[in-house]
This record gives structure tokens, sequence and C-alpha cells, in this order.
């Protein structure tokens, strides 16, 4: 009776895991599917500006690395609240490797650039603040660590992108698009190249130029 119990105890134990396992599983797929719906209804859809350099990750697959031009910021653009929020950054000797929000603002060529840095998400503001972590605060700059700086590629374009020297291939203009959701976590949702003519997807970049190399 007792090792019947015990069995059954068990059974349950493992059920009760594997059902907790399935909800996060089902909640992380359906994360991406409600940020974007979320994203594309309330306008909340940003372009970065980015440069790319050549990484290889044998644990994570081909990616290209994205540095973007809005890493290291001035503090002549930033608003008065930033200064406030800095200076409690430094007060709390926390001002490295911290996550902090970044207020966006669309600029005239449709790029968004860093107009602010908030210690804490804003609950009652309108704009668009993205998630990242401070790497170092000077007299004159705040420079920040972006955290969706992989981009991944299906292995025969990633092959492809290997080979292009990577000053050409900043001279495509590479731009990342993001969803970003109301607490500033954001998902990627493409990166774009000017091939010359128009802006395509990478992945479309890759497919037009294979047969030619």
């Amino acid at each position: 009776m007792l090792k019947n119990r015990t069995r059954m105890f068990t059974v349950a134990a493992i059920a009760c895991a594997v059902f907790i396992q399935l909800v996060v599983v089902i909640s992380l797929l359906t994360y991406t599917v409600r940020t974007r719906h979320y994203a594309q209804k309330n306008g909340r859809i940003i372009y970065l500006e980015c440069k790319a350099t050549d990484p290889f990750n044998p644990f994570k697959g081909r990616y290209v690395r994205l540095t973007f031009a809005e890493r290291s910021v001035s503090k002549t653009v930033l608003d008065s609240q930033s200064f406030e929020d800095l200076k409690k950054l430094k007060e709390l000797k926390a001002s490295s490797h911290v996550p902090v929000y970044l207020k966006m603002k669309e600029s005239k060529d449709g790029l968004w650039t860093v107009h602010g840095v908030r210690q804490k998400l804003p609950t009652k503001e309108s704009d668009i603040y993205i998630k990242a972590r401070v790497l170092y605060i000077s007299e004159d700059t705040v420079t920040v660590e972006h955290l969706f700086a992989d981009y991944y590629l299906q292995e025969n374009y990633a092959r492809f992108v290997d080979k292009i020297h990577w000053d050409d291939f900043n001279n495509l203009k590479p731009v990342l698009a993001l969803y970003v959701d109301k607490n500033g976590k954001c998902i990627q949702k493409d990166l774009t190249v000017f091939d010359g003519k128009e802006r395509i997807s990478i992945e479309e970049y890759c497919k037009r130029m294979i047969p030619l190399t």
C-alpha cells in the first residue's frame, strides 16, 4: 500500500513538472506572436542603424553580431530626467552592466535614436522605451549594450555573408527592425540592407547574390 502511494505521488509530481514545463514553452511561443501583434497594433516597430562584425559561436550557430549607432550616446541629446537617473546610478555605484531603459524617438530618415535614459521603466508615458545595459558612463557619453545584437541566419546564407568583407557589408547600410513590447523588451523583425536600388531583407539579398558567386 505504501509503495503504491509513493508510486502515485511520484507519477503526480512528474506529471505536474511536465505540465509546468509545457505551460512555460507555450507561453514563450505565444509571447512572440502576442508581441508582434501588440507592436503592429500600437505602432511600436522601430528601426536601428547598425553595423556588423564577424563572429562564429559554435554553441549557438551562425549569426551576424551587430553593433549599433546608438551604442555610444552623447549626453547632449539626452533629456533632463536622464541626468537625474544617471546620477542615481553613479551614487548606487551601479553604473556598469545594469539594466536601463532607453527613450527612443524617430528621426526624419525613419531611423530611431536615443533621447533619454531611465533607471526604471516609466509607466505613464506613451513614449517607446527599449531595455538595455549600461556599460560605461563618462563625462560626455553613455555607452550601452543592446540585448538583441545577434541576428541568426540559415547556414548557406551565413557562409555567403561570411565571405563578404565587413566594410562592403556595412556599405549596404544594414538596418535592424524590432518589435517592442510595453515592458521595453524587443523581438527582432528583420535585418534589411540597401542593394543600390531598394531595401530588402538580408535573406533576400543572399538569395539573389548566391547564384552569382
